[in-house]
């Protein structure tokens, strides 16, 4: 770690024997070490140079230097500065560590003690970095500009989104398989009040009536069989923050009553316990089942709906907005190269018309499956036809019928042929075209119109 260290001194004051014996004993360990005779020339050398650690003589008056290690902090704020001195008051040295000092010695000073001081305070920087660096990249992931899609449906979505994350109001994400519902709901919370605080997430669909109680709620010793010990719940868990209900619609009637309280109330019992517990939690729930449906057959609670259903989300599936296909592709392919070093430079014409011609009823996260698949199988830097999976290679329409798509179009090009063709089978009949293709009528007249 010493290696690492460039130190800069900052002295000119009667101590001039005790500062060249910790210069010399910096320099033996191999530490890049800068001397100066006073603030001054300190602010010149920085302009020019990064350093990790400043080790400055305190003057008497304290002001002076005060001025300085403001100056230095409002340059550099990862910078750490170590005052020494001769005797001087505990407030000035109370004083220069409010100011932002990392520590405060007296003359004669041990330099194996200073660098072991000096070890801690480069440990410090490491975490602030990696603390900004996590920060970074949690902004950077939940940001809405990452969230993909030039479509009409998902710049809706993004505008959606961007307006409800601050508020603290619940919301129910819908939307089938793979279409970025846990996307949106990182984003709702990462840009949101509560950012700072736990975001939880359940997976509904995952665990039987009696266990999903307990992850929800915890449950106390002895609480059933198994119950050998206290366990604290998800809602507790996420106290202060957000809870992410996924698959909300295969929860059973009698936790639904449960999560009810929970949103009326905001209290709980664990299970087997008396004690109430009182949580703050913003609920995100997402579902690809129609709740309405499921209210009507009885299976869903409307008083449940109406509580989770404050602000509805609809994502829409990557059929219906196919031109956010090769976005999709091109960030995919930069995040699994990144991840496992593919080594992939970008994707043959003949392998994007394969992806723009199928329907994906998996969704985005059928899309980011397949081209993992390719990547890992390409050679030479390129993802060809050849290297897709093979349910790709024969695009079928929802009725199964099989749409041809010459070679050599471009992404516009295709999108026209492929609508053109489908009205063509059906007479101009826009309704059973967009049947055929997949997509609503409303989607199919907006493209008719555009293209």
């Amino acid at each position: 770690m010493t290696a690492e260290l460039n130190t800069l001194i900052v002295a000119g004051g009667e101590w001039k024997r005790e500062w060249e014996r910790i210069r010399l004993y910096l320099k033996r360990k191999g530490i890049r070490v800068y001397s100066v005779p006073g603030p001054k020339e300190a602010q010149r050398l920085l302009r020019t140079e990064h350093m990790n650690i400043v080790l400055s003589e305190f003057d008497l008056n304290g002001q002076g230097s005060l001025a300085f290690l403001r100056r230095l902090k409002a340059v550099n704020p990862q910078v750490e500065v170590i005052f020494l001195s001769g005797k001087v008051p505990l407030s000035k040295a109370i004083e220069a560590m409010k100011t932002g000092a990392y520590d405060f010695y007296e003359f004669p000073v041990n330099p194996r003690f200073l660098l072991a001081v000096m070890e801690k305070a480069i440990e410090k920087q490491a975490l602030f970095v990696e603390k900004v660096e996590l920060e970074r990249k949690v902004k950077e992931r939940f940001n809405f500009g990452k969230i993909i899609g030039r479509s009409k449906a998902m710049q809706h979505v993004i505008e959606i989104v961007g307006s409800v994350a601050p508020k603290n109001v619940n919301i129910l994400l819908s939307g089938e398989t793979g279409t970025g519902k846990e996307m949106i709901a990182n984003a709702i919370h990462y840009n949101s009040a509560r950012a700072s605080r736990p975001f939880v997430k359940v997976n509904c669909a995952a665990f039987n009536e009696g266990v999903l109680e307990s992850e929800l709620f915890g449950h106390e010793k002895g609480a059933f069989t198994g119950a050998i010990s206290k366990r604290v719940g998800r809602f507790e868990l996420s106290n202060g923050g957000t809870i992410f209900l996924d698959e909300i619609g295969d929860v059973s009637p009698g936790t639904q009553v449960k999560l009810l309280r929970v949103l009326q109330e905001k209290e709980f019992e664990r299970v087997g316990g008396n004690e109430t517990i009182k949580v703050d939690v913003r609920v995100i729930a997402a579902t690809n089942h129609d709740l309405k449906k499921l209210i009507d057959q009885g299976r869903f609670r409307d008083d449940l709906y109406y509580r989770l259903n404050v602000v509805r989300i609809e994502l829409p599936p990557l059929r219906e907005r196919r031109e956010d296909i090769p976005l999709l592709v091109s960030s995919f392919i930069n995040k699994l190269n990144e991840e496992k070093a593919y080594g992939i430079k970008g994707i043959t014409k003949e392998a994007m018309q394969v992806l723009f011609s199928y329907r994906w009823p998996g969704n985005v996260r059928e899309l980011e499956n397949a081209l993992e698949s390719a990547m890992a199988l390409a050679e030479a830097g390129m993802i060809e036809a050849k290297y897709l999976p093979s349910f790709l290679l024969m695009p079928q329409t929802q009725d199964g019928e099989r749409l041809s798509i010459p070679r050599g179009l471009t992404l516009y090009e295709m999108e026209k042929e492929i609508i053109r063709q489908a009205l063509e089978r059906t007479g101009g009949n826009k309704s059973q075209a967009s049947k055929l293709l997949g997509i609503g009528l409303r989607t199919l007249q907006r493209k008719v119109k555009e293209l």
